[in-house]
């Protein structure tokens, strides 16, 4: 989320390869300590006079950022990191001028000036809605698959298609699925994916059909029991 304009962007998504020409001589704010936000730190750096990544729990980014973005971090003078704080308030009248941090340990309170806050501390998923037959992870995202093999609810003989939940013939896409990437374009692209899956479980389902015996109605008795009974 970025508020580098109050009120009219204060609820857009951010997107640092966009935004952060933007942030040319300001100083930036971002709130969070996984990837997303070490990547969106080192996109502002280059544009930004300064960065300062706000980690509102951690006291240290290897606890959730992969090593080689604390590495690159690391090398830029204008970044610095605030550890176990939050942001408490934003000020500005049309756009975005300070934000007051407080200290998570001690509650002081300090105001910097800001010129743009993105926030990156991630989602949770929206499944409580879904039947519980359809198998999901800790955090509530959907398993698809060779995931769903590890539940044990899987019962065809047949391996999962890769977006396919525990429920053969349904699938899931997007960043409601078990996986490292949330990005709109990896969402675009397995929907697409997801259809394609749907139309081969459906081709599937039609020759398995066609592969089974066809019934005799009720009325016609076997030929051999007539031929007894005459």
């Amino acid at each position: 989320m970025g508020s580098t304009g109050l009120p009219a962007r204060a609820s857009r998504t951010a997107r640092p390869r966009s935004e952060a020409p933007n942030a040319h001589g300001l100083d930036v704010h971002i709130v969070g300590a996984g990837n997303s936000a070490g990547q969106a730190a080192l996109f502002f750096s280059t544009y930004a006079r300064s960065v300062t990544t706000i980690l509102c729990h951690g006291d240290r980014l290897e606890k959730s950022m992969s090593r080689y973005l604390i590495d690159q971090l690391a090398t830029r003078p204008n970044l610095r990191t605030i550890f176990g704080a939050e942001v408490a308030a934003v000020h500005g009248d049309l756009s975005l001028q300070a934000i007051d941090v407080r200290d998570s340990a001690t509650g002081a309170t300090t105001r910097l000036e800001s010129g743009g806050l993105f926030i990156f501390i991630g989602a949770d998923a929206e499944t409580a809605w879904l039947a519980p037959e359809i198998a999901l992870d800790q955090r509530g995202y959907i398993l698809t698959g060779s995931d769903t093999r590890g539940t044990g609810r899987w019962t065809l003989d047949r391996d999962p298609y890769l977006l396919e939940t525990s429920v053969p013939g349904i699938f899931a896409c997007g960043d409601v699925r078990f996986g490292p990437v949330k990005r709109v374009a990896a969402a675009v692209g397995e929907g697409s994916m997801a259809i394609a899956f749907v139309h081969q479980f459906l081709r599937d389902a039609g020759a398995n059909e066609a592969k089974r015996p066809a019934k005799r109605p009720h009325s016609e008795a076997p030929r051999n029991v007539q031929a007894a009974a005459g």
